[in-house]
């Protein structure tokens, strides 16, 4: 997440390309001369074609690769990894990189071994994957300047390595764009990636991807989806954009419209699941707020069609929410005050904002004590979004694998069933364990159009990605304001209890396995590292039959292999949060547990950074 030259720039890369070979074994088949070449892996299917025979109910998400074909083992720090001076530094790289080096990226040695695991081990194993960029280096070395082609070139060489790993068994990629500046398309930057990404883009959407760089593709035909977002155009950091107002034709705005109007409402006819997939994360530190609520609304009015939404480019593994409260907390008068006075005079810690955050949530059920003013939390309110740790090891190397469920998948319906306004809906909350008997059904709550344009303002230079806590006069999350003209998003609702994002069912995330690298500097080039498991987000009891094991054995430690019964007194480190699906009630209950339990929030602090420094400015 450091910054990027524009993709204007025309400085031709040096055409002799170090490339970096593995010791011995097979490993050297994911290195390309020639960055120029897609490779062999370079694959014929069509993108969009995919329509898997069997379905494994797991996936990758992978994100922030950053290869370097210029790292030098034993590189300094000072030199991004590029060179042996000065020889006094004692910050130096190694054969596969280097952990918490800001200023070094991913070695071709590292990237290499990550790719050759990931044909081992997953290739076969997952039905897609959300690939959330970044594919190329960082342009960290005033020596040696990132150009416009070097970019193209790196992402043409990354694809094919992916292209040969996955889409040449049939198993769809769901790329990303991620570079900070990006003008309004058609441009260079819009023609090349259609190119690169040629395998992955269907046909139909050619036309719109040249004008945005966004697109969308069918993971499982007429159910499952998933949206790559071109969130540059939201970015603040990109000030070739003017930050998504309402009339114009901002590139920010007008994605905002195709994926409300050509993309989720379609889907949601169609009765399908939607997980959206980007770079940056949809926070008012990173977007123009705006384009922040413009996403937020968008998010929580289709909460019964997306199932999830994906994310890289912090480097930080940590999980988020968006809610109705601070959208209409952000429609106050005093807004644009607020944010450019005392709230920014300070920053803290992403982990300091997310607990707090997860300390002001609304109780579970109202207690007898609890005044009027108390309301219970209602989950049509929140969405949570996920934002995985990167390859690059700005910590530690990590790839991310999800289970979810294809239960009853493939017996004639789909994901969603409309029903007539004003059917009896129950509440749900964080305990809910009853069965999806049913199929999901539809709560439509109607809104005002869009509110008046708003001016905008300078954005302060320190980012702030927690939620705004600030009193607003209307409490829209009281009931009995919620018929309010303030308090209605800018359009229909639909949130339903049984939709997957919220109940398990088909469709429904059931959790996630983190692999990792621990310690790259303990390895040469005759001793390579391996991926090993970091955490997992299941509970114990998911390792025992009959259910499916979502690990595979031989990757978990001795001590959880072939497990028939999970004795009273037996933890484990590798499990430390045993959470029954990743849906938003048991995120909202994960996310209250850890406001109120000291040891578990450390240890989920330590995660957050895999044992490293706390970043202070992000």
């Amino acid at each position: 997440m450091r910054s990027w030259v524009s993709l204007a720039a025309c400085a031709t890369v040096a055409s002799a390309w170090p490339t970096a070979q593995f010791a011995s074994g097979n490993q050297a088949s994911f290195v390309l001369s020639d960055v120029e070449d897609r490779g062999e892996g370079s694959s014929q299917v069509k993108a969009g074609e995919f329509a898997p025979k069997k379905l494994h109910g797991q996936f990758l998400h992978i994100t922030d690769i950053h290869p370097d074909p210029w790292y030098v083992g034993d590189g300094t720090e000072s030199s991004s990894c590029h060179r042996l001076k000065p020889k006094k530094e004692k910050g130096r790289g190694s054969y596969w990189g280097h952990a918490q080096f800001e200023k070094c990226d991913s070695p071709d040695t590292l990237v290499n071994l990550t790719m050759q695991w990931l044909a081992d081990e997953w290739a076969d194993k997952v039905d897609f994957v959300i690939w959330t960029g970044d594919s190329a280096r960082h342009d960290s070395d005033r020596q040696l300047p990132r150009t416009a082609k070097e970019i193209f070139n790196l992402n043409r060489r990354t694809v094919a390595q992916m292209e040969k790993v996955f889409t040449s068994r049939g198993v769809p990629l769901v790329p990303s764009l991620a570079h900070n500046i990006m003008y309004p398309g058609p441009n260079e930057v819009t023609q090349e990636y259609r190119d690169i990404w040629k395998s992955m883009i269907p046909f139909p959407a050619y036309q719109v991807f040249q004008r945005g760089a966004y697109f969308s593709v069918e993971l499982i035909p007429d159910n499952l989806a998933a949206i790559s977002l071109n969130t540059l155009y939201w970015y603040d950091s990109n000030k070739a954009v003017d930050g998504c107002p309402l009339k114009g034709e901002d590139p920010g705005r007008l994605e905002l419209d195709w994926l409300e109007v050509v993309q989720l409402n379609m889907f949601r006819k169609r009765k399908m699941q939607v997980w959206m997939t980007g770079h940056v994360p949809p926070t008012l530190g990173n977007y123009y707020p705006e384009c922040y609520r413009g996403y937020a609304q968008l998010a929580l009015r289709f909460q019964d069609t997306i199932v999830g939404h994906l994310f890289g480019h912090m480097n930080v593994d940590h999980f988020f929410w968006l809610d109705v409260h601070e959208l209409h907390a952000l429609s106050t008068s005093s807004l644009w005050s607020r944010l450019t006075s005392s709230f920014f005079k300070k920053h803290t810690s992403l982990s300091k904002e997310l607990l707090k955050d997860f300390k002001s949530l609304p109780p579970k059920k109202k207690s007898e004590g609890d005044g009027d003013d108390v309301e219970p939390i209602d989950y049509d309110d929140y969405v949570v979004v996920n934002v995985a740790p990167s390859v690059v090891p700005t910590y530690q190397p990590s790839v991310r694998v999800f289970s979810y469920n294809v239960t009853n998948w493939g017996i004639g319906t789909n994901s969603t069933v409309a029903v007539e306004d004003g059917e009896d809906e129950d509440a749900d909350d964080e305990d809910d364990d009853g069965d999806d008997e049913d199929d999901v059904l539809e709560n439509i709550h109607h809104g005002n159009v869009r509110d008046k344009d708003e001016d905008e303002i300078e954005r302060a230079m320190e980012r702030k990605h927690g939620h705004r806590h600030s009193p607003d006069v209307t409490d829209c999350t009281k009931k009995k304001n919620r018929d309010k003209k303030k308090c209605l998003l800018k359009g229909p609702r639909h949130a339903h209890k049984r939709s997957p994002s919220r109940r398990n069912g088909l469709w429904s995330p059931l959790g996630y396995t983190q692999y990792y690298i621990s310690d790259l500097d303990a390895h040469n080039s005759s001793n390579p590292p391996k991926y090993e498991i970091e955490y997992m987000t299941y509970p114990l009891s998911a390792l025992v039959p009959p259910t499916n094991w979502p690990v595979p054995q031989h990757l978990l430690p001795n001590s959880l292999r072939n497990l028939t019964q999970i004795p009273d007194d037996m933890k484990s480190d590798l499990v430390p949060f045993g959470l029954k699906d990743l849906t938003i009630p048991s995120w909202i209950k994960f996310a209250r547990k850890l406001s109120k339990k000291k040891k578990l929030w450390r240890r989920f602090k330590t995660l957050m950074y895999q044992g490293g420094p706390e970043e202070t400015k992000y």
